[in-house]
């Protein structure tokens, strides 16, 4: 294995913040875990619930004297346990749904109650099966979307009935929407989307059993989503190098346009549950390097937006778990013993670990300007030019065209009626936080691309119920493609064009306006609006 030699950076970085963060082991009322199985104490998950419990799910047997085996609940005062729990294995995961608690891992039974293998239900008093039965095995994730839970992970089965590795419950019945292949190990709701990870590198669902693959996505697995819901950021991990050609090493950031890779400054893989967005920025537990000892340690890391920043912590093993639970980091993991000073006296551990970081003011709020393209054309001495800005819960836009124009809605439409170089800006004003951005852009002559007047498109029926037909007149179909922008601005789906008609489905799609972006050979030539009315 390669040995990262950055140790010099843990401690510079823990130096400039250790006057303002707190490490803290306390967690009043646990005062042992223990595995009677003999292994590793691992925390797989935290799970916090309103803020007024947070659940613990991993590979435990006791919680001081009581028998907890894989999951317990904490309110910050005493644990809470739950039958006796698994009977070995592992819990990967737990998700209150519809006031219930739902627990999955790698386990044939729990409290050897029946059809609870891989998943089982907590009814208040004993543990439960599904309605169609067990798992055939393993159950990675759990996430709720339009109140529905969705299930992945490595099962093919549940009970009698066939499931590809991912299903969904909607309270009555188990309902299936596609097929995975190997298996699914994280599933998040990103822009009102349901996204996948696993083997296959990362999934967008469109409704029905239909699925879509990025076009370009990170080189590797992917076990890790977490979304940035205030600048609408998905941060993907996993155990990759690269995206797009770009290096960054097992985290990258796909902010609904274009990826964004975040360079190799993280060591390790990123867990299924190792990232976070606590005070508005991006921690995982991807730190990795090795003592003086030839020790590996792993520690914290921080995404400020720009840059990342070690923040301590020399864990002996694996991060697995971060959550947020009244305001504070949970660090769970399978790390025995963590060290919060550099060089300092190792600590025993109990599998888990608090952050306290204090509010960093404004840095929670990241804007940004988007745009399909950076050049725009003039065609009738005039170009319509959308821009979108990330911030949907922002309570102002100020926005700046640099022509004497300006607009005060989140996404707008401007028309630019002369040629030159524009530098667009807007200013976002949220909970008292006033930031800007900028975005130069390009305004061309049509004439600048050969042919111009000979390109043609035509969208119908519009309004539309069920998909669109779009016919374009071009001197060949080399390079094109119909970039689909959603109702929120990011990016619904790339379509290429190989002939005269070409046919845009719309299933899984929201009632509302989207954008036709018409490229030709990388430049944007025609826009039009799609009205989708189901």
């Amino acid at each position: 294995m390669k040995k990262y030699i950055i140790l010099i950076i843990l401690i510079s970085g823990f130096t400039l913040e250790a006057s303002t963060q707190t490490w803290d082991d306390n967690f009043v009322g646990i005062d042992s875990l223990y595995n009677s199985l003999g292994g590793a104490i691992s925390i797989y998950d935290f799970y916090n619930s309103g803020d007024s419990v947070i659940y613990l799910a991993g590979s435990f047997s006791k919680i001081n004297t009581l028998e907890a085996h894989g999951i317990a609940s904490w309110d910050k005062t005493e644990p809470s346990i739950y039958e006796e729990g698994i009977d070995n294995g592992f819990i990967y995961k737990a998700i209150v749904y519809r006031d219930t608690l739902y627990i999955g891992g790698s386990f044939p039974s729990v409290s050897e109650n029946p059809d609870t293998r891989g998943g089982a239900i907590w009814n208040g008093t004993n543990w439960q099966g599904t309605s169609i039965g067990g798992f055939s095995t393993y159950v990675e994730d759990f996430c709720i979307y339009n109140d529905m839970l969705i299930v992945g992970g490595r099962f093919t089965q549940i009970g009698d009935e066939v499931f590809y590795k991912i299903a969904a419950y909607d309270g009555v019945n188990w309902l299936n929407i596609g097929y995975m292949g190997t298996w699914v190990s994280s599933i998040t709701v990103f822009n009102n989307e349901l996204y996948v990870g696993g083997y296959f590198g990362l999934r967008k669902y469109l409704g029905g059993t239909e699925w879509e693959d990025f076009e370009v996505e990170p080189n590797g697995f992917v076990f890790a989503l977490d979304t940035d819901t205030i600048n609408s950021f998905m941060f993907v991990g996993g155990q990759f190098s690269a995206v797009g050609g770009e290096t960054s090493h097992a985290v990258a950031m796909w902010d609904g346009f274009n990826w964004n890779a975040l360079g190799d400054y993280n060591g390790t893989t990123a867990w299924h549950q190792a990232l976070e967005i606590y005070r508005g920025e991006l921690y995982t537990g991807t730190g990795m390097y090795y003592t003086e000892e030839d020790e590996y340690r792993t520690f914290i890391t921080k995404w400020n937006g720009e840059s990342w920043d070690s923040i301590g912590g020399a864990f002996s093993d694996n991060i697995f778990a971060l959550e947020i639970f009244r305001d504070t980091l949970y660090i769970g993991g399978g790390f025995q013993t963590w060290d919060s000073v550099p060089n300092g006296e190792r600590i025993r551990s109990k599998g888990m670990v608090k952050l306290y970081m204090p509010d960093n003011g404004c840095d929670y709020l990241k804007p940004r300007i988007n745009t399909y393209a950076d050049t725009f054309y003039l065609e009738g001495g005039e170009v319509d030019v959308n821009l979108y800005n990330n911030n949907p819960y922002a309570d102002t836009w100020e926005w700046d065209f640099a022509d004497s124009g300006a607009d005060n809605v989140k996404d707008p439409v401007h028309t630019y009626t002369e040629v030159g170089e524009y530098n667009v800006q807007v200013t976002v004003s949220q909970d008292g936080c006033i930031k800007s951005a900028e975005k130069t852009i390009y305004i061309e002559l049509c004439n600048d691309i050969p042919e111009f007047e000979q390109i043609e498109m035509q969208v119908f029926p519009n309004p539309s119920s069920n998909g669109f037909t779009v016919k374009t007149i071009l001197p060949n179909y080399q390079n094109v493609e119909i970039k689909i922008a959603g109702v929120n601005g990011h990016l619904k789906d790339i379509i290429p064009v190989t002939s005269e008609t070409t046919t845009i489905p719309t299933k899984g799609w929201k009632p509302g306006t989207y954008i036709c972006n018409l490229f030709v050979d990388r430049k944007l030539v025609k826009v039009e609006k799609l009205i989708f009315q189901p």
